[in-house]
């Protein structure tokens, strides 16, 4: 009996999870309250986001915790290929890191990807949401791949398209599954053509000027 109340209790959890990611997808996180979230997941207990996560935060960390594994599974994946490949520094290879494993979230139907171009639209929401006990791969070691791939240029501008990167995919691919437009393996690879051609377009000299003069 203690087993069946677990696996009930697990599916409950996972249940409130994708309803919440749903919906954060749709108007981010401050925009949807726990009642919503109860009902869409066809919870009649009121107190049952409480019970199994404490708060909505708990509830967001959660689901970031939840998704996040799988994601980071899939980027160490391609990141050793490409490391055996001898491509670890190869613009490409860094930003198929990036694009392959939200692409593939999005086409096993899941909302995590609109939901974190939610969520990165207000960064005291970022920071107050994202578990502290797990490490945001958008940053160090997005900003240590790109390093790698651009190493030529600035570090102030390799950090700014580091971040320009990915705040570019999260939005185009997650306003795509927001509207639930499929992406094809054409489209996607167009999309990463573009984004290679962005984090390795040369530093104008304007650009370098005003950075030698700031």
């Amino acid at each position: 009996m203690a087993k069946r109340r677990h696996v009930t209790g697990e599916a409950t959890r996972t249940a409130l999870m994708v309803a919440a990611e749903r919906l954060f997808a749709e108007r981010g996180v401050e925009g949807v309250t726990m009642r919503e979230i109860q009902e869409r997941a066809g919870q009649s207990n009121a107190s049952v986001i409480t019970y199994h996560f404490g708060s909505k935060t708990g509830l967001v960390q959660a689901l970031i915790r939840w998704r996040n594994t799988e994601l980071d599974r899939r980027r160490a994946e391609l990141l050793d290929d490409a490391r055996e490949d001898g491509r670890e520094q190869d613009p490409g290879a860094v930003v198929w890191l990036v694009v392959r494993p939200l692409a593939e979230s999005i086409a096993a139907g899941e909302m995590f990807v609109p939901f974190l171009a939610r969520l990165s639209e207000n960064p005291r929401a970022t920071q107050e949401y994202w578990p502290a006990d797990i490490d945001d791969w958008s940053t160090d070691l997005m900003e240590k791949l790109v390093g790698g791939a651009i190493a030529d240029m600035p570090d102030r501008l390799r950090r700014g398209r580091a971040f320009q990167l990915y705040n570019s995919v999260l939005n185009l691919l997650g306003e795509q599954a927001r509207a639930a437009h499929p992406i094809s393996e054409v489209q996607l690879h167009n999309y990463v053509d573009a984004w290679v051609g962005m984090l390795t377009a040369p530093a104008s000299e304007d650009t370098r000027a005003l950075l030698a003069g700031g």
